[in-house]
């Protein structure tokens, strides 16, 4: 089969991680593949060699005649993807949660794209029912399908170095607004000085609001802000993780919570429509309220005074992660293409 992805950039996100692998997947079976981008460059264009690396062909134009099924990444694809209707299968791959659906809400012409899609595919159920049900309910039956990000088991390796006598908090994802790394930086200044944790905020920084910006400041000892790092160095300090924590206030289904769960790191997450059915409080994570920072840093002070509590936690959150394993992922995904290629087969 001949796949086009279409995205808006090859950075360090959990979308752009998702279509790497799946397009690592493809490429092992046999697919040609192509993704098509915008020029791109600096922290846009992070993985571009990973891309190279795994066997897909980076091409800034293209002919539809030269692939089966055309599949466009996250909502921003949609005007690359609107410019393909009527000439090639269509995928529409949302990775987006509340702010996707608004955007959407907010461009009629996008929102007609629903309609016109030959599959449109989310990470969650969740996501599915509990966000995007009221722009997908009048589309026909088959037409939406959820299929999890691909986030295989973590090939064995070092950890990254951490202080002696520390135990570390991680947060992995870019630094700006709605993943609220604020609070979790408030969290951990409230668990008191004399605290032996680390806090590593893993991810571009884009903006860190107060006053977490000034409480970084005052203690850059205890936490580090790493931008933008290699998959590699993110599995590093997986492996040297306590506790992971996610305080979003709004997500689709992000991957580093499942990957974290792989290296058996306990996760802390804030309550999210998206994680319906997967994340369970007090079974595989511990989730508390958007915005409650009081409760934040009660979870990290119990998880990081409990072994036996992270040890429980994350059992089920490993085995709850082997749904998001090559086996069934990719399975998923390969149907997907070609129930797109046979619903519209093209002359």
């Amino acid at each position: 089969m001949r796949v086009l992805f279409l995205i808006h950039e090859l950075a360090l996100n959990g979308a752009v991680v998702a279509l790497l692998s799946q397009v690592r997947h493809l490429v092992e079976t046999g697919a040609r593949v192509s993704v098509l981008t915008p020029a791109l460059d600096g922290s846009a264009a992070a993985l571009r060699e990973e891309f190279v690396s795994a066997g897909a062909e980076l091409i800034g134009r293209t002919s539809t005649d030269e692939h089966d099924v055309a599949v466009g990444c996250t909502v921003f694809a949609a005007e690359a993807l609107a410019g393909l209707v009527g000439r090639i299968p269509l995928v529409w791959w949302l990775h987006e949660g509340r702010a996707g659906m608004q955007h959407v809400l907010a461009h009629p012409k996008v929102a007609a794209l629903l309609g016109a899609a030959d599959k449109v595919v989310f990470p969650s159920r969740g996501t599915v029912e509990r966000i995007w049900a009221p722009l997908l309910s009048s589309l026909p039956p088959g037409r939406v399908q959820v299929i999890p990000a691909l986030v295989p088991p973590p090939e064995p390796g070092p950890a990254a170095p951490k202080p002696a006598g520390r135990m570390r908090v991680l947060c992995v994802g870019s630094v700006y607004p709605r993943k609220r790394q604020v609070d979790l930086v408030r969290a951990v200044a409230a668990l008191g000085s004399d605290a032996p944790v680390e806090c590593v905020l893993a991810g571009e920084l884009v903006r860190l609001d107060p006053p977490g910006d000034a409480i970084v400041a005052a203690d850059p000892g205890r936490f580090v802000l790493s931008g933008g790092l290699p998959p590699e160095a993110v599995q590093r300090l997986y492996r040297s993780a306590d506790v992971f924590a996610l305080p979003s206030a709004d997500e689709s289904m992000p991957i580093a919570p499942i990957e974290a769960a792989w290296h058996g790191v306990p996760v802390v997450l804030s309550e999210l429509d998206c994680y319906a059915g997967v994340w369970k409080h007090s079974v595989n994570a511990l989730l508390h309220s958007v915005g409650d920072v009081e409760m934040l840093a009660w979870y990290l002070r119990m998880l990081l005074e409990s072994p036996g509590l992270r040890g429980r936690l994350t059992a089920q959150a490993r085995a709850m992660a082997t749904g998001f394993g090559p086996a069934r992922t990719t399975r998923l995904f390969a149907s997907v293409l070609e129930e797109a290629v046979a619903r519209q087969p093209m002359a």
